[in-house]
């Protein structure tokens, strides 16, 4: 619903995000006029998925043998599995709904626009809520575990088989957690320098044990990924498919029935259009030409 504001001091809205403003005052360049354009509420889906890649080391079939362990990935796979979904609703500008005030000479009042053209406040600057907004969740970086053969030595590639190879690979293992134990209890002929130099050989040694352990075990690597869909919520009520799900495909249309339905459902509690109340049809007819006109927003769950 429209309403005109007689007179004013300073308004303001709260901004649902941070974004680029620009501030714009009446003068003789512009014939003391300022357009602006008022909001729709849309709603940006937003789905935080993780994509999981599952890839069987080359010597799964020795792991329990040569190092005790059961539970092992047998075969390369890849799925999804989705953390949440929030919805973050969001001002656009309207260009059905956009204004020209008029005013005198003297000290007129200054405009904070968006980069759209939408009326953020007047005669001061814009405030930042960041309250409604989703939390800001940083993607985690792929870890690259791909087994590789770099670390082994050339006796283990020069083997005559994949059994060989897993054997030797086994003992270099034992090698490297015994030389990792020895520096830690003191039992070498001559310790690192210092404190760095020591940090830096226990990693090398922990990165040449992941690798080879990776060749019996497995690897898995996860990558976050954020996918975002916009609505215009006033065009969802009732219930609305936003998207189809799947465990193998991820984040798929709607017609993709390998995905499981994600549905949302709106239902109004207090509407204000000026279609819906007649006040506010006579109200606008009658103030039509005096101040400055907002939007009084309705409400739904």
């Amino acid at each position: 619903m429209k309403k005109w504001i007689l007179s004013f001091a300073s308004l303001t809205c709260i901004c649902s995000f941070a974004q680029e403003t620009t501030k714009i005052t009446a003068g003789k360049h512009n014939d003391f006029g300022l357009a602006y354009s008022l909001p729709n509420t849309m709603a940006d889906i937003e789905i935080d998925a993780t994509k999981i890649t599952v890839k069987a080391g080359p010597y799964y079939q020795y792991a329990e043998k040569y190092l005790g362990v059961q539970e092992i990935i047998t075969e390369d796979m890849e799925y999804w599995e989705m953390n949440g979904v929030n919805i973050i609703p969001v001002g656009v500008a309207n260009p059905e709904e956009s204004y020209l005030v008029k005013f005198k000479g003297g000290n007129p009042p200054s405009m904070y626009l968006s980069q759209e053209g939408t009326l953020l406040s007047i005669n001061k600057e814009p405030v930042t809520d960041n309250t409604n907004t989703a939390a800001k969740t940083t993607p985690a970086k792929p870890v690259n575990t791909t087994p590789t053969y770099s670390v082994l030595t050339e006796e283990q590639l020069a083997a005559g088989s994949t059994a060989k190879m897993a054997e030797m690979a086994a003992k270099q293992i034992y090698r490297i957690r015994e030389s990792r134990l020895n520096l830690v209890t003191g039992d070498v002929d001559q310790l690192p320098a210092d404190g760095e130099s020591f940090k830096l050989i226990m990693k090398q040694l922990d990165d040449q044990e992941a690798t080879l352990t990776a060749m019996f075990l497995g690897t898995t690597k996860k990558e976050n990924i954020r996918k975002v869909i916009r609505i215009n919520p006033a065009e969802k009520i009732g219930k609305d498919m936003l998207f189809r799900f799947s465990k193998y495909l991820g984040v798929v249309n709607n017609d993709n029935l390998a995905g499981a339905p994600i549905y949302l459902t709106v239902t109004v509690t207090e509407d204000l259009r000026p279609e819906n109340t007649p006040e506010a049809q006579k109200q606008k007819k009658k103030d039509k030409n005096k101040g400055v006109a907002y939007v009084m927003p309705g409400k739904a769950t």
